[in-house]
């Protein structure tokens, strides 16, 4: 990390980030002069409005330009999503955001104009109309079955988004534009290619109408995008004359004649590749979930062509890919109360997939994935998130790389299996060229570049469902009847009659969690067209569709996720082993200590936490954990999703096991009532995997994860466990094993407990304390408290 890294890194730690409206503004004041033309046109005027409006900036030693706010370190309020009512902003205010108090005004002033007009909103609208006084979903909307609940029909789950970035909101979906396109080809070429299209269309098709407009909101983003650049180069000819520095004089000058050339047109050198890369991740911001695909695959052309040439170095490349890091860790997003309690910490998902396969199978590492790793390592800097792709050829060298990184505790790169990604896709008839290409988008999900994407993304709380199936329907959270009558769990004779009957209940709950998804969906393609990003999906120009109305190969649209399945898994065998075999304790005994939340049972509930449990390689517990699995993808495979594709299974926790936690009762595997849930989805409940890491890996790969779109494994090492290279290579080598068998994700906190702890006491002294939480890394002081205790408590092994 050079001097001018390290400037701009001190500079990072704040402690307000400004709440700023200006996008807000210039999109209330575009839509009251675009009324009545077609949705596409009206987004594409805001989205060029604020591109050629918004205010910009070049900060102090960047080389980089670009901003994804009005302000350094701003969020944007966005005003796709939702409202944000003055109890939600004074919420943030108690936190660590700010506000104009000027600006507050007229927030609350343009709230009245759109309160109309977002997504919340119309999805209200949407599920009024469904929900009346239906019985089936509007109590289904009210429980925690998935994340948030519904406080009312009018508000919904309420409040809003604040997000970082120049493009169009509100930007939940999992996808990877082609940025090789970019590259490549450049915004004006695109331009050509609409204009091309658009002289050639005939109006014999029913949607011949559509792809006009397509294609020419298309033409107004890029024009606007290419005037967005030109404003830098305008912006950094003036401080270069302002500056009395000789070489930083030249630094904006360089900055100017780089932003004239891009992204208008393709990049030649790495620093303009940079550059034109930067840009076109703006416009795909705002979104927590922005992936920057195989940036060591698009971007190694740019790299090699440089150094053959000896017009860069290395350490040049590395203070480049260094600014990146410092300029992600300032585009930041905010949910309202009730969703940022599912992904704690300012979460945000934006990935960049290093390593692994190309078309042809080969390895597909190269110089710049190690300069990218290097990069994590030197600045320790929790963003942006890096993924490191495993298959059998893959050195070891390599994989140890990533966990010299890991040891120091950053928690990333994280770690997935080639072999059971591909083999999802391709069982899906994904050509296997492709599913060798995919990239990881938000956490851990897998899609592939301009390809495939996932609109909706639910948290399912399998625990809830569970709590609500040994009440025979009736949900005690929300308490009233939300699934349906599938026996009075006192009256089952047999294990197999009572794991029947909860599959029977999730099987209805999980076809009330698709029906959510698709309102969700069908509201989003009526309200959110985005013609940028869905030009850079492959064919965009061509099909002249929204990347939401248009029907991929493989469309995995829609994904419920699967969290608590390990607390189902460990209460049924503790139920079938005590209850159904042994017979030590009836079903009424059991329920009446769940009811009294093990409170005067003391001895039953040490005997039901005796019970072996998942991951400590014990054959019951794992194979319970690997039924509930398979029979929850096969399940969803059976629903349909509202663009013609099957409901995709995926299993990544995020932060939604502590408020899942707080809906779910005291539950058989002797957890007690709204406690935090297990983390991850292969990872064993916090301080339950008593036999070792081989133990919980051995319990994961009994469980198969092809079917899944993602799953999480998290693991904690003690700093001496990781002290030696040999103890590197040694886990590199286990990592591969359960790679080979079918693992498809890994991940490390490498941290003692008693520096979490003291950092849970003394906050200030601790600010930069990074660890790993779902598939992202945050500052521990920046979680919840129940996301600490959480982290806190996962075991810590001190040897491999």
């Amino acid at each position: 990390m050079n001097d001018r890294v390290k400037r701009m890194k001190d500079r990072l730690r704040i402690n307000r980030y400004p709440l700023c409206i200006e996008k807000f503004r210039i999109a209330n004041e575009t839509l009251e002069v675009t009324e009545g033309m077609p949705q596409i046109i009206r987004r594409a005027k805001i989205h060029a409005n604020v591109l050629e409006n918004i205010t910009i900036f070049i900060e102090e030693d960047d080389l980089i330009a670009g901003a994804g706010a009005s302000k350094p370190f701003g969020l944007e309020i966005d005003y796709e999503y939702g409202i944000w009512t003055p109890d939600e902003v004074e919420a943030l205010k108690s936190e660590v955001y700010t506000i104009d108090p000027e600006d507050e005004k007229e927030l609350y002033e343009l709230n009245d104009k759109f309160s109309g007009s977002s997504l919340n909103s119309n999805l209200v609208k949407a599920m009024g109309e469904i929900l009346g006084e239906d019985e089936r979903l509007w109590p289904f909307m009210k429980s925690s079955v998935v994340l948030p609940p519904w406080k009312d029909k009018e508000g919904g789950s309420g409040g809003g988004f604040a997000q970082s970035g120049m493009g169009l909101g509100p930007g939940f979906f999992l996808v990877v534009i082609d940025f090789e396109k970019i590259l490549t080809k450049g915004a004006r070429a695109i331009i050509e290619e609409c204009r091309q299209e658009l002289k050639n269309l005939r109006y014999f098709k029913r949607d011949s109408i559509e792809k006009k407009h397509f294609l020419e909101a298309v033409i107004i983003v890029y024009e606007a995008w290419i005037r967005f650049a030109n404003r830098y180069a305008e912006l950094a000819e003036k401080l270069a004359k302002e500056e009395n520095d000789f070489l930083r004089k030249n630094e904006l000058l360089n900055i100017a004649k780089i932003c004239r050339k891009v992204p208008e047109y393709p990049a030649e050198s790495f620093k303009e590749a940079i550059q034109s890369f930067w840009f076109t991740f703006l416009l795909a911001c705002p979104s927590p979930t922005a992936a920057a695909g195989r940036f060591d695959q698009y971007m190694y052309p740019y790299y090699r062509k440089d150094i053959d040439e000896g017009k860069i170095t290395d350490e040049e490349v590395i203070e480049l890919i260094e600014l990146l890091r410092i300029k992600e860790m300032k585009m930041n997003r905010v949910s309202g109360k009730a969703n940022r309690k599912k992904n704690a910490g300012m979460a945000k998902w934006h990935n960049w997939t290093l390593g692994g396969v190309k078309a042809d199978g080969s390895d597909a590492a190269n110089e710049l994935t190690s300069l990218v790793m290097k990069s994590a390592l030197d600045t320790q800097l929790p963003h942006f998130t890096c993924t490191l792709r495993v298959h059998k050829d893959t050195s070891l060298d390599l994989i140890v790389e990533g966990l010299k990184v890991v040891r120091t505790g950053l928690g990333m790169p994280a770690f997935v299996g080639d072999e059971s990604y591909i083999k999802f896709f391709e069982k899906h008839g994904c050509a296997t060229e492709d599913a060798r290409d995919y990239a990881m988008t938000g956490c851990l999900d897998g899609n592939i570049p301009a390809l495939t994407r996932t609109q909706t993304a639910i948290m399912f709380i399998v625990a809830e469902a569970f709590d609500i199936f040994m009440h025979n329907g009736y949900c005690p959270f929300s308490k009233e009847m939300v699934g349906i009558e599938t026996g009075t769990v006192t009256e089952f004779k047999t294990f197999e009659e009572y794991e029947k009957a909860f599959y029977k209940q999730m099987d209805y709950l999980l076809h009330l969690a698709a029906e959510r998804c698709n309102v969700e969906m069908i509201s989003q393609r009526a309200l959110f067209p985005d013609p940028f990003r869905s030009s850079l999906m492959k064919d965009g120009i061509k099909l002249g569709k929204d990347m939401l109305n248009r029907t991929f190969d493989f469309d995995n649209a829609a994904c419920l996720v699967a969290v608590g399945v390990i607390n189902v898994a460990d209460s049924m065998a503790a139920v079938k082993d005590l209850v159904f075999d042994k017979k030590k304790y009836t079903m009424s005994q059991l329920m009446e200590a769940l009811e009294a939340d093990w409170i005067g049972y003391e001895q039953m509930h040490k005997d039901f936490l005796r019970v072996p449990k998942y991951g400590n390689n014990e054959a019951l517990p794992d194979l319970i954990a690997s039924n509930i699995y398979q029979q929850y993808a096969k399940l969803l495979s059976t629903i349909e999703h509202a663009y013609g594709g099957y409901v995709v299974p995926t299993a990544i926790s995020i932060t939604a096991h502590q408020p899942g936690g707080l809906a779910v009762g005291a539950l058989p595997d002797g957890r007690k009532a709204k406690t935090i849930l297990a983390d991850g989805s292969m990872s064993p409940m916090q301080g339950r995997d008593m036999n070792g890491p081989l133990a919980v890996l051995h319990s994961a790969m009994k469980i198969n994860q092809d079917e899944y779109q993602a799953t999480l494994l998290n693991m904690k090492f003690h700093p001496t466990a990781l002290q030696r290279d040999e103890d590197l290579y040694k886990l590199a080598s286990v990592m591969k094993t359960y790679f080979t068998n079918g693992g498809k994700h890994i991940q490390f906190n490498v941290i003692d407990q008693e520096t979490l702890i003291e950092a849970q006491k003394n906050p200030d002294d601790y600010r930069d304390v990074v660890v790993r939480v779902a598939g992202y890394s945050a500052y521990f002081t920046a979680l919840t408290k129940e996301v600490q205790d959480e982290v806190i408590n996962r075991t810590g092994f001190k040897n491999i």
